[in-house]
């Protein structure tokens, strides 16, 4: 049954490569939304910062300097590409009491124009943390692809200097870093296979293989660093959400 075995073979090769095109479509997918949802930030924040400054200008000719000032202090958050999403939002904070000051001093209709920029600002804050989520994902992607590589390689070269129980080892490890990449990232799954690179590393030491120990060292460091990230993307997108709340609740309130 040789013939029907190797027909086998060449079916499970033709779906692993459909499955693997199938996840690199996924990434560059989501490679197109990220460079999106970053080119819409951008413009938006750079749309903002001008709105900033002519407001900053009424106040000014209103002879509120000290209030224009602030503003001009926002609208620098706002043309700075190295703002955060949380220091949009403490911008967008900043404004709102800007314009609960400029309300309870009698200066409606800019009060008016104020708030209107401040929701502007919990909106740009709000996309601005949703984009820094999507790059942490990213970057957690990332990493687990140059584990994957790298365990492949290593198997590799244990293989071909005739380490083969090592090799199965590392390999191992390469299909367990390979499956954490479908889909969604499951932190278990990748706390296992830190956990496994780890006592790898500890056999390859003590085989004396240290140039391959520290190389998988090296794949640890970026599993970790890869779990941060993701959890990192986590937290972006709650913040998001957060900011999301404060402004529905921020834009009810001033309707009232």
């Amino acid at each position: 049954l040789t013939e029907e075995a190797a027909a086998m073979d060449e079916m499970v090769a033709k779906l692993e490569e459909a499955l693997h095109a199938h996840h690199e479509a996924e990434d560059k997918k989501k490679e197109a939304e990220l460079a999106a949802a970053s080119g819409e930030a951008a413009a938006e924040a750079a749309a903002l910062a001008d709105a900033a400054g002519a407001l900053a200008d009424k106040l000014e000719a209103a002879g509120l300097t000290e209030e224009a000032a602030k503003l001009h202090e926002f609208q620098a958050v706002l043309e700075n590409s190295e703002s955060t999403g949380k220091d949009l939002q403490d911008a967008a904070h900043g404004a709102h009491e800007l314009a609960e000051q400029l309300r309870a001093d009698g200066h409606l209709e800019l009060a008016d124009e104020m708030e209107k920029l401040a929701l502007q600002l919990d909106g740009a804050a709000e996309k601005k943390l949703s984009v820094e989520a999507l790059e942490a994902e990213k970057a957690a992607k990332d990493g687990l692809k140059d584990v994957a590589a790298g365990a492949h390689a290593l198997a590799d070269k244990l293989r071909e200097d005739g380490h083969g129980e090592l090799a199965d080892m590392v390999e191992k490890i390469a299909k367990e870093v390979d499956h954490a990449l479908e889909g969604e990232l499951d932190v278990e799954e990748v706390e296992r296979v830190i956990g496994d690179a780890k006592a790898a590393a500890d056999k390859l030491r003590a085989a004396g293989l240290t140039e391959e120990a520290a190389l998988m060292d090296e794949m640890v460091a970026k599993l970790e660093d890869a779990l941060h990230a993701h959890h990192e993307a986590e937290d972006k997108k709650k913040e998001a959400e957060l900011a999301a709340a404060a402004g529905e609740a921020a834009a009810e309130a001033a309707a009232l």
